[in-house]
């Protein structure tokens, strides 16, 4: 009897535990800095989202300003997939 009742009992509270846990996770952005280059006033800082990276083939801009890793117009640009 007591067989029985744990062969049906545990299955099916393994698979309550998987489903329960399923909707607890929870995914994280990763912001990094970012700067842009106003001419006549210098550099700026703002955060980004993880989606801006050094490598994708679409430009990372604000306010039409290209994005750069770092304070340097000679770095490289960061961008999207």
């Amino acid at each position: 009897m007591k067989s029985k009742f744990l062969k049906l009992v545990l299955p099916a509270f393994a698979i309550l535990m998987a489903v329960g846990l399923a909707f607890a996770t929870e995914d994280q952005v990763v912001v990094q800095d970012a700067h842009y280059y106003i001419p006549g006033q210098g550099w700026e800082t703002i955060q980004v989202d993880d989606a801006c990276y050094q490598g994708g083939s679409n430009p990372c801009k604000f306010n039409g300003m290209q994005l750069y890793a770092e304070r340097d117009l000679g770095s490289t640009p960061l961008s999207r997939p």
